[in-house]
């Protein structure tokens, strides 16, 4: 089921990406494996999923042992709490939701004891959504410049939740407004070209956000179904 389900996402990214005159190959699917049963992630590794992104330091604990392959990246898709950086930074290839100044620099620090150094992504709170974590849009040019002198992390690009819609043309404006925001900060110089990510769109928008430029789309349910 999930080799089928992912052939249809991926059919529907190629399709989404032609009607906006982009290039498919330039956007990848990370599955949220939130609530997943270990048997349904090596299904998705057997499938050929490449990215598998995570809500929970302790789940993502407990199913690493069944990436082997090293071309797997294992992201944070979920709020990280500051006490937890250090498991973090020996779980997660991608850390996708860096906030705030103290996170940053607790996951500098401890990825430097550990000798590694880790991939992160600003999530930005669009909305100003009081029960989401994310910082506010005016503040990712001074957070980007913070993570840039930290040695032993690696800015990405940006991340963003919109809020929940029924419909997913009313979160268009929330993924248009990330792009833009990165090509601002592109072209002031806060971000280089390497750091152009954009993560965002999950199941029931995703086609939405490729349309505005998404090149990490964070798929759950039309992966694996519904949560048991």
């Amino acid at each position: 089921m999930i080799a089928e389900n992912l052939a249809s996402i991926r059919a529907r990214i190629r399709e989404a990406a032609t009607r906006a005159g982009r290039d498919p190959a330039t956007i990848r699917l990370v599955a949220a494996a939130k609530g997943q049963e270990s048997s349904k992630v090596q299904e998705a590794l057997a499938a050929g999923v490449k990215i598998f992104g995570h809500n929970y330091v302790q789940e993502a604990e407990r199913q690493k042992p069944l990436v082997t392959s090293p071309e797997v990246q294992i992201h944070m898709i979920g709020h990280l709490q500051k006490n937890k950086a250090g498991k973090a930074v020996e779980l997660f290839d991608v850390i996708e939701t860096v906030d705030n100044e103290e996170l940053a620099r607790a996951l500098d620090r401890r990825a430097g004891m550990v000798g590694r150094v880790i991939g992160v992504m600003i999530q930005v709170n669009l909305a100003q959504e009081h029960q989401k974590s994310g910082c506010d849009e005016g503040k990712t040019a001074d957070l980007a410049g913070l993570i840039r002198s930290l040695p032993n992390l690696k800015l990405r690009g940006l991340m963003t939740m919109p809020p929940f819609f029924d419909q997913p043309e009313e979160a268009r404006p929330y993924f248009a407004r990330l792009r833009q925001l990165r090509d601002r900060l592109m072209a002031s110089g806060v971000l280089s070209p390497e750091m152009n990510e954009l993560s965002m769109g999950m199941t029931g928008d995703f086609e939405v956000a490729v349309e505005e430029g998404a090149t990490l789309v964070r798929i759950g349910t039309a992966l694996f179904g519904p949560r048991t």
